[in-house]
């Protein structure tokens, strides 16, 4: 179970770090920017494909619900880093601690994983049940909350991840295929209000 919260801590930070890294570029697409308060699209995606590579692990290790939950801790706490890493290596004023960077390090996984992992776990549990049109209708629903609530901190993309990790755990020979459509839908449909922008 240590290995398990591990793996959602080291995922985590790592999507910290790429989040400090875009919120101190210079990466833009027209009006369309990365940095600054732009990065916060980096976790709202991040997160969500984050849960779909850990939980998919985990399935295959045997884990049942416990141990994706364990995951989903590991990679709350993972993405509170960026409070810690901000406060460490470019503080917006001297003299913070990283006592001042504890709010952040404990609620920001609460805007970021923990909303997107509990609708990952109810479309998990909706397409292990499911078979034949249902399975078709629960992709379908899936597909349409993540399409009404992907651009709100990444929250509807969790329905999408759950819903990939139950067709990886079906179609175990697909997992490739499914991660690749995973990134795409996710990339596309958590920009979707901005998709003008960036073709601009």
């Amino acid at each position: 179970m240590l290995a398990v919260i591990a793996a959602g801590l080291l995922a985590g930070t790592l999507g910290a770090v790429l989040t400090v890294v875009a919120e101190r570029s210079r990466i833009a697409f027209d009006s369309y920017a990365l940095f600054g308060n732009g990065a916060l699209i980096v976790p709202s995606l991040y997160a969500p494909y984050a849960i779909f590579a850990g939980w998919t692990w985990v399935v295959r290790r045997g884990g049942k619900a416990l141990e994706l939950a364990l995951f989903a801790v590991g990679l709350h706490l993972g993405i509170g880093m960026i409070s810690v890493l901000e406060i460490l290596f470019f503080p917006s004023i001297g003299g913070l601690t990283l006592l001042d960077a504890a709010p952040g390090f404990i609620f920001t996984g609460a805007i970021f994983v923990d909303p997107a992992a509990l609708l990952a776990a109810l479309a998990l549990w909706g397409v292990r049940v499911a078979s034949g049109r249902r399975l078709v209708v629960a992709i379908a629903v899936s597909v349409f909350v993540a399409t009404v609530l992907g651009f709100v901190f990444g929250i509807g993309l969790g329905v999408l991840a759950g819903a990939a990790v139950g067709l990886a755990e079906r179609e175990r020979s697909r997992t490739l295929q499914i991660a690749v459509v995973l990134a795409v839908l996710v990339i596309v449909l958590g920009n979707l209000p901005f998709l003008g922008q960036i073709a601009g």
